[in-house]
């Protein structure tokens, strides 16, 4: 049975939201027909391993058998973009997206911890309170250079906002990730992420009390010449 990649594909099965969600940069690896060999060596794995695997995620319709050449196996995505209901897989499971959310911090963690002894030791920590007649000055970048390609950089802003400001505000700050992610695909360079968390409430205030600005930033990035 010949296969052509589709452009988006709606999966139901648990399984296969499972397996989208844990084998995100192996399945990546199929975007155009490849073969397991050939992507163990580019991983440095076991050519057996990725053989397996791919057999696996083709028995559950993610890939596809594309061609055989030359002995070997040609695999490829079954469609560009899939598609899942939320509720598929709970909010609490390991794969979903509270995980992602832990993954996402030991990902920061990690880096922030790498930076932290060599960059920040001799550097003072600064923490402004405002309101709405006096607001906080914004916190000082570092002065010198960053010492790194993609240095971590933690910023978070609490105020209050009105829906629509708020909606604005992280429609906003999207619009300048999908830029990002264009202008990335040109451009290559170093694997770094880039997160935006937005939410109601206050991580280290009572809301209910509440009416002035918290603005807290921990940078790596280097003076904004560098």
């Amino acid at each position: 049975m010949t296969h052509e990649q589709q452009d988006m594909l709606r999966v139901s099965d648990p399984a296969q939201a499972r397996a989208l969600k844990a084998d995100l940069d192996l399945l990546g690896r199929f975007l155009s027909p490849a073969s397991p060999s050939d992507v163990a060596a580019a991983l440095g794995q076991p050519a057996n391993l990725i053989h397996h695997h791919a057999r696996k995620l083709a028995e559950l319709g993610l890939l596809f058998e594309q061609r055989r050449e030359g002995g070997k196996v040609f695999f490829q995505l079954m469609a560009r973009e899939f598609r899942f209901p939320m509720n598929l897989l709970p909010p609490l499971e390991g794969e979903g997206r509270a995980g992602d959310v832990r993954a996402l911090a030991d990902t920061f963690l990690k880096g922030y911890e790498e930076f932290w002894s060599r960059v920040r030791a001799d550097e003072e920590e600064i923490m402004g309170f405002g309101d709405r007649e006096r607001p906080p000055a914004r916190p000082p970048v570092p002065s010198g250079p960053a010492g790194e390609s993609c240095p971590p950089h933690l910023e978070s802003l609490t105020l209050r906002l009105t829906p629509e400001r708020y909606r604005q505000l992280v429609r906003a700050l999207n619009t300048l990730l999908g830029e990002a992610e264009v202008d990335a695909l040109r451009e290559g360079g170093d694997v770094c992420t880039v997160t935006l968390l937005a939410s109601r409430g206050a991580p280290h205030h009572d809301p209910a009390h509440f009416n002035g600005i918290s603005h807290d930033m921990s940078s790596f990035m280097g003076a904004l010449s560098s």
